[in-house]
C-alpha cells in the first residue's frame, strides 16, 4: 500500500510536520557558539526518535505527531539547560 495516493500524502503530511519541527530545533541551535554545539547532548531524542519510526511503520499518524512533539520537546529542553549550563547566547 506505500505506493497508494492515501499513503503517499500521509508521507507529505508527516514530512511537513516534520520539517516545521526541524525549522524550530534548527533555529535554537543556530543561537549556539561552536564550542557550545560540540557539547550539546540531544542522545534524549532517540528514543523520541525510535517511537517516530514505528509510528511511521505503522501508519499511525496520531503517535507520529505525539512522538514528533516529544522528539521537539526534549531536543528544545536539552539546549536550553547547554544554554544555561554552558554559557551559549
Amino acid at each position: 500500500m506505500p505506493d497508494t495516493p492515501a499513503a503517499q500524502g500521509d508521507a507529505e503530511w508527516a514530512h511537513d510536520l516534520s520539517k516545521d519541527a526541524l525549522a524550530r530545533l534548527a533555529k535554537r541551535y543556530a543561537e549556539f557558539s561552536s564550542a557550545d554545539k560540540e557539547v550539546l547532548e540531544l542522545s534524549t531524542q532517540v528514543e523520541w526518535a525510535e517511537r517516530m519510526h514505528a509510528a511511521g511503520l505503522a501508519n499511525d499518524p496520531t503517535a507520529f505527531r505525539a512522538a514528533l512533539e516529544g522528539w521537539v520537546r526534549v531536543g528544545l529542553e536539552a539546549m536550553e539547560f547547554g544554554r544555561v549550563e554552558g554559557g551559549a547566547a
